[in-house]
């Protein structure tokens, strides 16, 4: 599986599972921006730090990054919660609910 950003660079290669509400696995960096690398670290040393006060803005800031998972069979989700720690190479993630506008007018 891929992960692309926004302007749908590939930039880690991952092996996921789905459990449940979530995907859990292994996540390698090699073609990952140091600008995105470092917000990684960032979130990697919040939770280890447990300065959870700061985890929502460091998970806001990785979010803004619009990030796909592309999957071998071709399919492509929308993701969100993206947890990736880079000394250990794990990774997870779950579906984001993308609304359309006929998601919207099925709502009403």
């Amino acid at each position: 599986m891929q992960l692309i950003d926004s302007s749908r660079t590939v930039f880690a290669i991952a092996r996921v599972a789905d459990v449940g509400d979530r995907f859990e696995g292994t996540i390698g960096l090699l073609f990952t921006p140091p600008d995105l690398r470092k917000l990684f670290d960032e979130f990697e040393e919040i939770v280890n730090e447990q300065s959870l006060s700061f985890l929502n803005e460091i998970q806001e800031k990785i979010g803004a990054n619009r990030i796909k998972a592309i999957f071998e069979d071709g399919s492509e989700i929308d993701i969100k919660d993206l947890q990736v720690y880079p000394s250990t190479g794990d990774v997870s993630f779950q579906r984001a609910v993308v609304l359309t506008t006929a998601t919207s007018l099925a709502g009403s």
